[in-house]
Formats: C-alpha cells, sequence, structure tokens
C-alpha cells in the first residue's frame, strides 16, 4: 500500500511537470478568484434605475424632411433631459408623473389652436378646467415622489377616479351633454352611467357621495405628504374588501341569471368561478398587506423581503389558476391530449406544478417568518454566487478529458510506456496509479477551487450571508449543508468523462482521438439533452446516462 502511495505522488510530480497541464491547473484555480472580483467589479457599476413601464410617447413636430411628428417619450432615461417648472416646483425628467404632466400641459396649448374638438365654447372651457384639476392633482404627487420605486405612486391611479368623480359632482349643474363631452375626454363614461352614478341622486345623495369622495381624497393627500405606511395599508385593504363586496354582488346577479337563462348554465358558471378568483386574489392581497405593516416591509424598497413577498403573491394566484381537469375534460381539450398524451401523465405534470408552487410560498413564508432571507432572494449574496460556481465543474470535467487521455497515450506516443514497464511493478498497479493519480489532481482542482471561491464571494459580498440557512419543505438547513452534497454530486460528472478519456488512451493509445472524442461526446450530450428536453416523447432519455453528464444544471436552474 505505502508503494503504490508512493507510485501516485511519482505520477502526480511527472503530470506537473508538464507545462502545459501546469498552466491550464493554475488558470482553472485563478478562476475561482477571479470571476467573484469580476462580479463585484461588475455589481458596483451605475445601474439604470428606472424601473415602470415606458410611458405612453407624446408628439413634438419636427421641421426636418417633412415635418413628420417625432415621438418623444418624457422620463424615459436617456431620452428627454428636460424639466418643467409649474408654480415654481420644478420636475425632473426621471419624476414618475414627468411624463403624465407634461402630457397634460401639452393638451393644453394644442386646444389653443383645436377649438373644434368640442361641440361648444362650454364644453371647451369645462374640459380645461378639468386639465387643470388633474394637472394639479398630478403636481402633488410629483414634489412627494420622486422616483418609481416609491409606494406611494400608485395612490395616483388608486385616486384618479375619485379625483374625476369630484370633478363631475362640483359642476353637476353643467348641462349634462357638456359635463359628458368634456369628461369622456379624460375618462370614458357611458351616458347611462353618468345618470344613474351622479346625475339621478338626490341632492342629500350627491352631497353624501361627495363628502365620501372628499374624505378619500383627504386620506390619500395626507398618506401622500406624511409618508404615512400604516394608513396607506389600512386605505388598500378597505379597497380591497370593498372590492369582495362588489364582487359577491356580480356573482348573486350572475346566480340569479342562471335560473332566468339555464341554457347559459356553463358560461356563467365559468364567469362565477373567474369572479371567485378575483375574490382569492383581493384576500390574499389583504393577508400580505396585513404581513407587510406586522413586518414593516416597505413595498418598493430593495430588500429581500419584497421578493420573497412577490414570490407569495404570484404564486398564491397561480395556485388559484392551476387545477386538474377531470378526465372527461380532459379529453375535450384537444391541445392538452395533444401535449401531455394521457390523462395520467397530465395529472402528474399538473401535480408538480402545485407541489412546486406550493414549496414556493412554504420558502418564501419561512424566510419571512424568521426574518432569515433563502439563497434565492439575496440574488447577488454570497451563498448564490458560491451555489451558481457549481457550473464551475463543467470547466473540471473538459480538464479532466484532457489529463484522462493524455496520461497513458502520451506514454505510448512518446515511447516511454518501455521504460514503465521494466520497472518491477505490475501493469494493473501502473494503470491504477497514473489512474488515481490524475483523477486525485482534478479532483483536488475543483475542490480547492470551490474553497477559494466561497472565501472570495466571502470577502467581497460578505461572510454574514453564509450564515443565513435555506429552507426546503421539511425545515431549515445552513447553507454549508446544502451546498456540499451537490458539490459532492457535481464530481460525478468529472469522473465519469475521466474515466471514459482514460480508457481511450489506454485502448486507442493516441491522444488526439483520447481528447477529442470525450469532449466532443460531452459537449454533444449537452446538445442533444438541450433538444429531447423540448420534446414530448423524450422520458426514456432520463434512463441513459446523458442527462447525468450536466448535474450542475439540475441544481442551479431550480
Amino acid at each position: 500500500m505505502i508503494s503504490f502511495i508512493r507510485q501516485i505522488k511519482y505520477e502526480i510530480r511527472n503530470i506537473i511537470r508538464s507545462k502545459f497541464l501546469l498552466i491550464i491547473s493554475v488558470l482553472l484555480i485563478a478562476a475561482a478568484i477571479v470571476l467573484p472580483i469580476l462580479n463585484f467589479i461588475a455589481s458596483k457599476r451605475p445601474r439604470d434605475n428606472y424601473y415602470g413601464p415606458y410611458p405612453m410617447p407624446i408628439y413634438e413636430t419636427m421641421s426636418y424632411r417633412d415635418g413628420i411628428d417625432r415621438p418623444i417619450y418624457p422620463g424615459k432615461p436617456g431620452m428627454d433631459k428636460d424639466s418643467i417648472t409649474i408654480d415654481g416646483v420644478t420636475i425632473k425628467s426621471d419624476n414618475p408623473f414627468f411624463w403624465d404632466i407634461s402630457y397634460l400641459i401639452q393638451e393644453k396649448e394644442q386646444l389653443e389652436n383645436n377649438k373644434e374638438r368640442f361641440t361648444s365654447p362650454e364644453a371647451l372651457d369645462l374640459y380645461l378646467a378639468l386639465l387643470d384639476t388633474e394637472l394639479q392633482f398630478s403636481l402633488n404627487f410629483a414634489k412627494n415622489i420622486t422616483n418609481y420605486q416609491d409606494y406611494r405612486a400608485s395612490m395616483k391611479w388608486m385616486a384618479q377616479e375619485s379625483m374625476y368623480g369630484k370633478f363631475i359632482f362640483e359642476n353637476i349643474d353643467v348641462p349634462e351633454d357638456v359635463l359628458l363631452e368634456a369628461v369622456s375626454q379624460r375618462w370614458y363614461m357611458e351616458p347611462e352611467m353618468l345618470k344613474s352614478k351622479y346625475l339621478d341622486l338626490t341632492a342629500e345623495e350627491r352631497l353624501e357621495a361627495l363628502d365620501a369622495l372628499d374624505e378619500e381624497l383627504a386620506s390619500l393627500m395626507a398618506i401622500l405628504e406624511n409618508n404615512d405606511f400604516p394608513q396607506y395599508v389600512d386605505l388598500r385593504i378597505k379597497q380591497e374588501n370593498k372590492n369582495i363586496d362588489n364582487i359577491h354582488e356580480q356573482i348573486a346577479v350572475q346566480e340569479q341569471e342562471i335560473i332566468n337563462n339555464p341554457s347559459q348554465e356553463d358560461m356563467i358558471n365559468q364567469m362565477i368561478l373567474d369572479l371567485k378568483r378575483q375574490i382569492t386574489y383581493s384576500e390574499n392581497n389583504i393577508s400580505l398587506l396585513q404581513l407587510r405593516l406586522e413586518k414593516n416591509i416597505i413595498p418598493g424598497e430593495d430588500v429581500w423581503q419584497n421578493y420573497a413577498l412577490s414570490d407569495m403573491e404570484n404564486y398564491r394566484n397561480q395556485l388559484s389558476y392551476t387545477e386538474i381537469l377531470t378526465e372527461e375534460k380532459f379529453n375535450q381539450e384537444t391541445w392538452l391530449v395533444q401535449q401531455h398524451g394521457s390523462y395520467s401523465k397530465y395529472v402528474v405534470a399538473i401535480q408538480k406544478q402545485i407541489d412546486a408552487l406550493n414549496n414556493g410560498i412554504i420558502i418564501a413564508e419561512k424566510s419571512i417568518d424568521a426574518d432569515k432571507p433563502d439563497m434565492k432572494y439575496v440574488n447577488g449574496g454570497s451563498r448564490s454566487r458560491t451555489f451558481q460556481f457549481l457550473n464551475y465543474s463543467i470547466f473540471v470535467a473538459l480538464f479532466a478529458a484532457l489529463l484522462g487521455g493524455w496520461i497513458m497515450a502520451s506514454e505510448f506516443q512518446q515511447g516511454t510506456i518501455r521504460l514503465l514497464m521494466i520497472r518491477p511493478k505490475t501493469r494493473t498497479k501502473i494503470l491504477m496509479a497514473k489512474f488515481t493519480s490524475a483523477l486525485v489532481i482534478c479532483l483536488f482542482i475543483y475542490g480547492f477551487s470551490s474553497l477559494l471561491n466561497i472565501v472570495t464571494n466571502g470577502i467581497f459580498f460578505g461572510f454574514s450571508d453564509y450564515a443565513f440557512p435555506n429552507y426546503t419543505v421539511s425545515g431549515e438547513i445552513g447553507f454549508f449543508g446544502y451546498y456540499l452534497p451537490k458539490m459532492l454530486a457535481c464530481t460525478i460528472p468529472v469522473i465519469f468523462i475521466f474515466a471514459f478519456a482514460f480508457m481511450l488512451s489506454v485502448v486507442v493509445k493516441n491522444v488526439a482521438v483520447s481528447i477529442a472524442v470525450p469532449i466532443a461526446a460531452y459537449i454533444g450530450s449537452t446538445i442533444v439533452t438541450s433538444i429531447l428536453a423540448l420534446t414530448r416523447s423524450s422520458s426514456w432519455f432520463a434512463y441513459t446516462p446523458l442527462p447525468y453528464l450536466q448535474l450542475s444544471t439540475f441544481f442551479t436552474q431550480e
């Protein structure tokens, strides 16, 4: 045994003497340090802080060519850097409401040259008054909110209907056709709705409705100006409850419609089902809002808790729409039959989706409850970067193919195999010593590089992230307890490719063939796996070795 170990040491020294292999080994190890450094440099680059949807363009007539209107995008980064000053308040182009204010100003200017849009001067004057009201309304938001991440930005769209409603009540004495024409320019409204919701109310009902709108708008403005998050949550919960009540009323109407029109029962039942899903959606929102208030998780802030809550919201909503159909309904859906082939396969596939969604919810809930983020919620942290380094095993496998194909074939091609044969060692011991020594070098490079990567990631992205656990359905587990088994599993492709290359090296005795064939097979298996993954009839492929040659992708693409 001692002599065998000495033989292994001797073979390792021989391998290291090869400058080519030594340089590649050093480069592989250096990559484990360089990658975190490059990631750190990239993370420090200034990023575009625009997270909202790009605004609708407004048009500015240019004097070039044919005078075609050129779209400009107020507030879109890199497109328009002007600012607007109104009543002594300067609104910069990166303000979330810059484009809205720009449009309102431009709309007023265009009306000076296009008064024919309205049937009467009264309608034009009323519309201009509405624009002034909306402009002041938007200006209040622009003064208090300067970035798209501010949770209060959504309140403008929440309050806009109330603002229009208040404007209608304040101008209720205007002729109906004039009022409808002016308001419909900004807020589409059917004549019947205008009558039933505003005009046909008694004086007392109008006053009561106006007081309610004033109270709602005052509450919104208080939240806006004071940045009162608890009051914001309370307001949102009230709105969700109001929405639930409205949906219940719609369901009652639809249920009565079934009685009146039994022939439409299937279609109406589907509508009722969709309405019930909307109730579930609102109930989910309420529970998340309560959780935000309890944990003081402000929407829009770049904190991991918001990512966890976003997962909870998305997964819960997806669950409400994910269900396993009966076999009868499945057979009626041709596209499902074509996609899954049989009902049993369909059930298995949908159940996997449901389980994955439930698992995602559990991980998010456990992270929030423990106030310790799972790795997936710290995307730029040490854990996630270290975990992605599992893909490094692919390059080690390629190096293993190179080393395994070279170690014996080179002896045959250079004629040094005769020197080995005259030693007092059996052929089996010689082969085993070379096999073991080369494999030890491959595994050492992988293990040592992984260790260096862990340390380097900790230096640049914080060792504290390693202290947080990862979560599973059964509970929590320390990061290294979660990472090490997967890291060890990724050595399997390395060993397999090395053994295949070593076998060719012994049998073929040609360096080029012994190296090229395993590398081509390894890369080819990746391509074949990707192609077969897109086909429906590839279940048999899981019973071949090929999918497991890229084990790292099974883990890093979870």
